[in-house]
């Protein structure tokens, strides 16, 4: 695991970055950055910090980053929950670094051979489509720091959105979150709430959470917020009355924060019955010495808003079987297998029971994790972990030896885990190995460590392709993405809302001219 960014900051191989960043003898550090959400523009911002602005041949590192979106920030745009708008005060962070003429940014760009959208089937047709192989050779160093966007499938769950026969009504979280936050490959999710009054959400982690707040809080309450506005009318006419939060083990092993669960029982109006009390003295017992999770339990135990109108469920010790149509076509029923907890010491693991149990649902959320994509080309990938293949943020190759100047940030590299303060002390991490192999003097750029040289002398310039774009019209910079920013603001005049989001790539390009 990466080191804390404090001991990054103590470390010889940073103080050797810093002595080496006052001299000539090292040409200047070309850095591109994949992908404008909060693990790339905190790396970007930390390598530039790290290094001077000038020397007498010029800056002393620059860094381009890439967007298959027009616009950045990424997971901090079209994840973060549009109610948690003080998660999103990151985005300062990118605002920052955009002041910085050391800085570029490249939206509307996809780099490597990424897959469509899944469930969407959405291509990124607006975009221009760069080889990694026709990025890599202008570049000393480039950063993976493209998230992770797509959904672990339901693997073997008839009905599910992954199977071959997907049902309507089962949606992955991914796609659900994506279409509330106003993300263009998923504006035209099928999302019709007026007939469903029972949700199913698999998992309990915070998106699990977050869905179900987001299903059941108020509408009114979400008028502030930058949720498009077709998402609004969507709610408004919602018939959901009961979610339930389903998971496969039990009480003790729920993934989601206090903070998320607090925030969920105390929603106006809904009605929670806390937890069955044998589950609950087991998992006291599990706990016995973990304050954190103590409390978490105490919380849960307790019951909430009683006679309100909705209800929220927290279901424990189920795994899902298998999604049933009804007469409709939609999903209308879910079987369940019923689990039971095996131990390895205080560790639990879920084992089916043989057991199974049946009822109707009108929606299904499929909320078991993110995985990273492939992009192609010469960049090893897990297919299995779905992350691209590293030891602490250097991609490795499958005899273990680094990569040249290949470095991975964030959720592509570690997976879908921590929050954005975690993500940050992670790329403040990473820049320490990137500078110690900038600044590496045993030979031509390799360390006695067995780390990765960084190409000495890169090809000038940018991509051809890139150029291009930028001429025509389909990159965009800083200043495309500064116009698109305006315009949503624009938009949202009188509706008491900072942003009212564009819902498609061709809107956000129309406003270039």
């Amino acid at each position: 695991m990466l080191r804390h960014a404090r001991h990054a900051l103590r470390s010889p191989r940073a103080a050797a970055a810093r002595a080496y960043s006052t001299s000539n003898s090292r040409p200047p550090l070309k850095v591109a950055v994949i992908g404008s959400g909060p693990s790339g523009f905190y790396a970007a911002s930390r390598i530039l910090n790290q290094l001077p602005a000038s020397s007498e041949h010029g800056a002393r590192a620059t860094v381009d980053m890439y967007e298959r979106l027009p616009t950045p920030y990424g997971l901090a745009r079209y994840g973060v929950a549009p109610d948690h708008p003080e998660v999103k005060n990151c985005q300062h962070k990118f605002d920052e670094l955009a002041t910085d003429p050391r800085f570029a940014f490249f939206g509307n760009v996809s780099v490597g051979e990424h897959n469509p959208a899944p469930y969407a089937g959405y291509a990124y047709p607006h975009a221009l489509h760069l080889p990694l192989d026709a990025l890599a050779p202008h570049y000393n160093a480039v950063v993976f720091a493209y998230g992770a966007s797509h959904s672990n499938p339901l693997s073997g769950v008839p009905g599910s959105s992954a199977s071959d026969a997907p049902l309507p009504g089962v949606v992955p979280a991914l796609a659900l979150v994506s279409w509330y936050n106003g993300h263009p490959a998923y504006a035209d999710l099928p999302v019709d709430l007026r007939q469903v009054r029972t949700v199913d959400v698999v998992g309990q982690g915070n998106v699990a959470l977050d869905v179900a707040r987001i299903l059941l809080r108020p509408v009114d309450t979400l008028a502030g917020t930058d949720m498009p506005e077709h998402v609004l009318a969507t709610l408004a006419d919602s018939a959901v009355t009961t979610v339930r939060a389903v998971g496969r083990r039990g009480p003790a092993q729920v993934a989601f924060t206090t903070k998320e669960f607090r925030e969920m029982v105390n929603l106006p109006d809904v009605a929670y019955a806390g937890v069955d009390a044998g589950l609950m003295q087991q998992a006291q017992e599990l706990t016995k010495g973990d304050r954190m999770r103590t409390r978490m339990l105490a919380l849960m135990a307790k019951p909430a808003n009683a006679g309100g109108s909705k209800t929220f469920e927290l279901d424990f010790l189920l795994s899902p079987a298998a999604f049933l149509p009804g007469a409709d076509g939609r999903v209308a029923a879910a079987t369940w297998d019923v689990n039971e907890l095996v131990f390895e010491g205080k560790a639990a693991s879920a084992r089916r029971t043989g057991a199974q149990t049946t009822r109707e649902t009108d929606m299904v959320v499929e909320s078991v994790g993110y995985r990273s994509e492939p992009l192609g080309g010469l960049l090893p990938f897990d297919a299995r972990r779905g992350r691209v293949v590293n030891a602490a943020g250097r991609v490795t190759a499958d005899d273990g030896a680094a990569v040249p100047g290949a470095y991975v940030a964030g959720w592509a590299g570690r997976g879908p885990v921590g929050v954005i303060a975690s993500t940050m002390q992670d790329a403040y991490a990473l820049v320490e190995g990137i500078l110690g192999d900038y600044v590496a003097d045993d030979g031509p750029f390799v360390r006695r460590d067995a780390a990765a040289p960084i190409p000495l002398t890169p090809e000038g310039g940018r991509p051809d392709a890139v150029e291009r774009g930028l001429k025509d019209g389909q990159v965009v910079p800083l200043a495309g993405w500064h116009a698109i920013d305006k315009a949503e603001q624009e938009r949202a005049k009188g509706t008491g809302k900072e942003r009212e989001k564009f819902r498609r790539v061709e809107d956000m390009l129309s406003v270039l001219g």
